[in-house]
């Protein structure tokens, strides 16, 4: 029976918030609600009995708490779970909760049930373990004793379910601290963490769900991973309504790049495809995609209606700057810059209006003129310092791949590890190019592409191993099981 005194209604959100926000709408929540958090801390745990009774319902349950408000979740769970019927057993490594907060009020009421919490690791077998150790607001080093407990939930050979965010992850980097929780699914409360949906969030998580507990907030960061507005076709279409996308690179010894790209660009359903490539790798575009048309060499002409995707194999030589000055600097230029392109982008440093940049981590680096760690430990902050930057839609490649504006942050689905293979970033260039051709704005453009790019890998990856560059380019027409 649902708890009169809890926050109402539940609701499912597309927004992203910082630990540091998340403790602000929790503070705000309180002063609109007598100054009182404990109904949130009931709410939570509710939430989460809910959203994982059915895997738990018929095994037993390990709940490791810590000291801080998410160990007062996990108190409340584990009472919850005991009065359910559930056999339950409560690890507290670290001690009780200080008098006075919440988590030690969920201890108190745990322990009117008679229900005892061990300070051991209990020598008893268990079928899940409930990691509820530590919540959003980690952002330091853990200690060698918080290392060695969080390794062995890692081994046990149970199911771990995570509340809120799995110990150990930092909630606003998606980076362990150094080690985290690998859960099979992770219940989060109020909105979703940055954390959670980038670096190795996704893969510490699990399978993520949310309840907002009925509290309200805004943000400019949204979580998105559906492909939603894939362009439409009337039956009266033909392929010059689709627009033209001319790939510049696959100069001496890059031809893959620019093959990939142009590939992808025509299976995302550009109208029509230039590829510009040196003169030996014609031959082999067209065996590739007899449907691309070739112009030998880079080209002359730069101001037409035409997106370009500049860079797939360009090289880091004069001609190649050259390339990319002239189209950063001629009037009304749109496309995608990327690889090579951006490379040259670094020394030219002008706003990039109209275009789409899709640099990896180490492409972000220099950009920024940032160490590689810095980027890789702060990738929502580096997206948008570089759509700032260059006034451009910036899409910041890696696991969760973020797309950032000068006004917000996208997080998008993120794609498999199986992805992780020669030629994915041109494939994904090329998709974003024909969505720009086909009249998406550059920032539906690269939303749509990276989820598009994404959910096929994803796809693919439950029957193979690797998903290659050309797998990716010959599922992108199929429709969806």
């Amino acid at each position: 029976m649902e708890d009169q005194t809890m926050p109402s209604p539940r609701q499912q959100s597309d927004l992203v918030l910082t630990s540091e926000q998340v403790r602000y709408a929790e503070q705000h929540w309180a002063e609109n609600h007598g100054g009182d958090t404990w109904p949130l801390m009931n709410a939570a745990a509710q939430s989460f009995v809910r959203q994982t009774f059915e895997r738990v319902r018929h095994g037993s349950v390990l709940v490791v708490v810590g000291k801080g408000n998410n160990g007062g979740d996990g108190y409340c769970i584990a009472r919850r779970l005991y009065e359910a019927g559930v056999p339950v057993t409560v690890f507290a490594p670290f001690g009780e909760p200080s008098p006075g907060i919440d988590a030690h009020r969920a201890l108190t009421e745990l322990q009117q049930t008679g229900l005892p919490v061990f300070a051991e690791w209990p020598s008893t077998s268990v079928d899940t373990v409930i990691d509820a150790l530590f919540g959003s607001g980690l952002n330091r080093p853990l200690d060698p004793t918080v290392i060695e407990i969080i390794e062995r939930m890692n081994q046990y050979p149970a199911e771990v379910l995570a509340v809120d965010v799995p110990s150990g992850l930092n909630a606003d980097t998606g980076q362990p601290m150094p080690v985290a929780i690998r859960a099979r699914a992770t219940h989060s409360f109020i909105a979703w963490k940055p954390g959670t949906l980038t670096a190795e969030g996704p893969q510490c998580c699990g399978q993520l769900s949310l309840d907002t507990l009925g509290v309200d907030v805004d943000s400019d960061w949204c979580w998105q991973q559906e492909t939603q507005a894939l362009p439409a076709r009337s039956g009266q279409t033909h392929k010059a309504q689709h627009g033209n996308v001319n790939v510049v690179g696959g100069r001496l010894g890059m031809g893959g790049a620019s093959i990939i790209a142009a590939g992808s660009a025509l299976a995302a359903g550009a109208g029509r495809v230039i590829s510009h490539c040196d003169p030996a790798f014609v031959t082999a575009a067209l065996v590739h995609h007899p449907e691309v048309m070739t112009q030998p060499g880079l080209p002359e002409v730069v101001n037409d209606d035409s997106v370009w995707l500049v860079g797939p194999g360009l090289g880091r030589d004069d001609a190649a700057y050259e390339q990319v000055r002239r189209h950063l600097h001629s009037p009304g230029s749109r496309g995608v810059l990327d690889a090579d392109g951006l490379f040259h982008l670094a020394s030219l440093d002008v706003p990039c209006t109209n275009w789409v940049l899709t640099p990896h981590e180490g492409e972000a680096a220099r950009l920024l003129g940032w160490r590689s760690d810095k980027v890789r430990n702060n990738r929502p902050v580096a997206a948008q310092a570089l759509a700032s930057r260059y006034q451009a839609v910036v899409v910041l490649k890696g696991a969760g791949t973020l797309v950032a504006t000068t006004s917000g942050l996208t997080f998008c689905h993120p794609g498999s590890p199986a992805m992780a293979t020669p030629g994915m970033g041109d494939c994904l260039a090329g998709i974003i190019a024909a969505l720009l051709a086909q009249r998406l704005a550059p920032k539906d453009a690269a939303i749509v592409g990276v989820n598009w790019h994404a959910q096929t890998g994803y796809r693919l990856a439950q029957r193979q191993r690797l998903v290659l560059a050309s797998d990716i380019i010959r599922a992108l027409p199929q429709r969806d099981e």
